[in-house]
């Protein structure tokens, strides 16, 4: 496995091994169709830092949507628990 500097080591085709724990927990919610809202709720954060958690998961995945952060996370709980 390859790691960056300081960082976690880079799993998979798209570097969901570069999520942190948390966002790994985010996207969980995201596949189960929870919004920023409920997400903050469910893990006892402020929706700004749902919606912060979101933004980088989005970027370090390359995806461009929630919803297809969604479905990131429907297809890689069959091969991974998130």
């Amino acid at each position: 496995m390859v790691r960056e500097a300081g960082g976690p080591a880079r799993t998979g085709p798209k570097g969901v091994g570069l999520l942190t724990q948390r966002e790994l927990e985010v996207l969980g919610l995201l596949g189960e169709g929870l919004t920023n809202a409920e997400i903050a709720a469910r893990l006892y954060i402020s929706t700004k830092t749902a919606g912060n958690h979101v933004s980088n998961l989005l970027a370090k995945l390359h995806l461009r949507s929630r919803q297809e952060a969604a479905a990131y996370a429907v297809r890689s709980s069959g091969e991974r628990r998130i």
